[in-house]
């Protein structure tokens, strides 16, 4: 235990703090007094000074909240060409788009920044009055600092035009290169790193740096700051650093073990990624057998979506995907990542597709019952530590059942992590016929008459078929929604999963186009991101619904015990990745009305 107090006391020092809520074992130094955020600022000079890149950020700051448009633009060196330059100019042209950089009331310039620009794919353009393969059409992002809101504008440069704006209440926009390079900056000049390590961390040394993390009981979480977390991996440990963009404070610092790691050669992947973005992200394809028919799509952060799903020619999914993977590493401490899975390409996502789409059969008994589409999405460098692997897994059933499926296959950043990721289910058909949602207490079916949610636990009352939920129709038909329970014969451990139903709004977006990530990394609640969208709770009379599925899963290294985990292991002399996968998604199956 001395190491971690040394280290804990070496963090008390440096930020002249008198009351941290940890225990003995942590290594986490909490930054929420005045006192601390005033040694901060009379600080900051010196920071600056040994952070160019803040010291330049600090000059241009001053200088556009100064000026008529108080926005930081992206600079020249993260525009990719000039029409990324112009999608940026017409956006902040635009009044709807930039409502907000302002206070409503004073008038005061607040501080907004465009973090990302890039081409729209065709998951931007949902429910957009435009052609889906728009090559004219740029996503621009820009976080308001003060409000905690991102608001995304679809820009068509061919007609100097900006043609849909969504503000994200409580969402935070991925970080752009330049607030990176502050972050790492400010971690690799940290004395508290520093005694830490051991040494002076190098730039290189920082994985993970724009990655949106959360750290309970700071502004991180508290205020809703925006705040990234350099990682640094020594031997078989992780260092969080987590840094606040908001104050440019580093908050805290904590270690993680990562089990037994051993060394493999990284070799380049075998993946093509102009090929996977034309053939794959740029325009969407059709897949099914047998009596099932459908579209999927590679998105910028939603992994790949499923839309126009039909089952004997009748509309069953109008739109299914993954939006957001939460992964926590301490109930406690509350800190994490909220990680994204897209294209490879001029996206947002920290895990990318890794190859194409592809499907295989599901035999049970020597029998073909149905077939499932696969995407896998992967860290640059997995299986190495602080990397990530997951996957999006549709089957789809001879019978007309289908699941949607969530896989985790590590490794990650610790051996403590709880991945939570969120699912967005939009049942067909889109038209007048609206499904009515019930719950199974008692015995019986219990209707749901506004929004709201559910958790499943360990006293959830199932029918005899493992049935929790049931949407249905006027006419008798639907589907019944089996939730993962240990009953799918994969490995599974069990979903408990929270269940939300929104009123699908046409008028604003709720997750028909491409997400940014919604909620916290770190919530042990029910505010795991859909929750914005009951909030509050609206009536499900006559109302086209959404159903938002986030499932829990604990990985695990223990011999014998492993799940959504994985070991580099020697084979033949040559390294070989042996995989533990974490699964977690819900059934549904047709109702046969009588």
């Amino acid at each position: 235990m001395g190491k971690y107090f040394v280290l804990m006391l070496l963090i008390i020092i440096q930020f002249s703090c008198n009351e941290h809520e940890v225990d003995n074992k942590s290594t986490i130094g909490l930054v929420d007094k005045k006192d601390v955020i005033l040694l901060h600022k009379q600080n900051y000079s010196l920071l600056a000074q040994q952070i160019p890149e803040l010291a330049f950020y600090e000059k241009k700051l001053k200088q556009v909240l100064a000026s008529d448009l108080p926005v930081m633009v992206l600079p020249k060196n993260e525009l990719i060409d000039d029409n990324h330059a112009l999608a940026q100019n017409i956006a902040l042209k635009d009044k709807k788009f930039i409502r907000d950089i302002k206070h409503r009331e004073t008038g005061e310039p607040l501080r907004c920044e465009v973090m990302n620009i890039r081409k729209a794919l065709p998951s931007d353009l949902a429910n957009l009055k435009t052609n889906q393969k728009c090559n004219s059409c740029y996503r621009v992002e820009m976080y308001n600092f003060f409000n905690n809101i991102t608001t995304i504008g679809i820009i068509d440069i061919s007609i100097n035009a900006v043609i849909n704006v969504n503000n994200y209440t409580g969402a935070q926009a991925d970080v752009n290169k330049r607030l990176t390079d502050i972050a790492i900056g400010i971690v690799t000049n940290s004395s508290v790193v520093m005694q830490a390590l051991g040494v002076k961390p190098g730039d290189e040394l920082a994985t993970m740096a724009n990655v949106k993390t959360s750290l309970n009981g700071t502004k991180c979480e508290r205020s809703k700051h925006l705040c990234v977390a350099p990682t640094i991996v020594k031997n078989n440990r992780a260092l969080w650093c987590i840094v606040d963009l908001t104050d440019f404070t580093l908050v805290g610092i904590r270690w993680t073990e990562l089990g037994n790691v051993r060394k493999s050669v990284v070799t380049e992947r075998n993946l093509q990624n102009d090929f996977i973005m034309t053939h794959y992200c740029d325009i969407e394809n059709d897949f099914g057998e047998g009596q099932w028919k459908g579209k999927h799509r590679l998105t910028g952060s939603d992994g790949l979506e499923i839309t126009e799903v039909s089952y004997n020619g009748i509309p069953v999914i109008n739109s299914a995907k993954i939006v957001d993977w939460h992964v926590s590493y301490s109930f406690k401490e509350g800190f994490g990542y909220s990680d994204a899975t897209g294209c490879p390409m001029f996206s947002s996502a920290a895990v990318i597709a890794f190859n194409a789409p592809f499907t295989e059969d599901i035999v049970n008994n020597g029998n073909k019952v149905g077939f499932a589409l696969i995407q896998d999405f992967r860290s640059p460098v997995w299986p190495a530590p602080c990397n990530y692997r997951y996957q999006n897994r549709y089957e789809f059933y001879i019978d007309g059942s289908f699941r949607i499926i969530g896989i985790n296959l590590g490794r990650g950043c610790g051996v403590d992590g709880w991945y939570r990721p969120v699912f967005r289910i939009d049942l067909g058909p889109n038209n007048d016929e609206k499904f009515k949602f019930d719950q199974y207490v008692e015995g019986n079916w219990a209707r749901w008459n506004s929004e709201s949610w559910n958790l499943q636990n360990k006293k959830t009352q199932y029918t005899k078929d493992g049935y929790q939920y049931r949407f249905i129709n006027k006419e008798g038909k639907g589907y019944y929604v089996k939730p993962g329970n240990s009953n799918f014969e994969d490995g599974g451990r069990g979903d408990f999963a929270y269940s939300y139903l929104s009123v699908d709004h046409k008028d604003k977006d709720e997750g028909s186009m491409d997400m940014i990530t919604i909620g916290s990394c770190c919530n042990t609640d029910y505010q795991q991101g859909p929750h914005h969208f009951i909030e509050p709770p609206e009536s499900l009379k006559e109302q086209k619904l959404i159903y938002w599925y986030v499932p829990q899963m604990k990985n695990d290294n223990r011999e014998g015990s492993k799940y959504a985990w994985c070991d580099t292991k020697v084979k033949d002399g040559n390294s070989d990745v042996v995989v533990y996968p974490g699964t977690v998604g819900p059934m549904f199956v047709p109702i046969i009305s009588k």
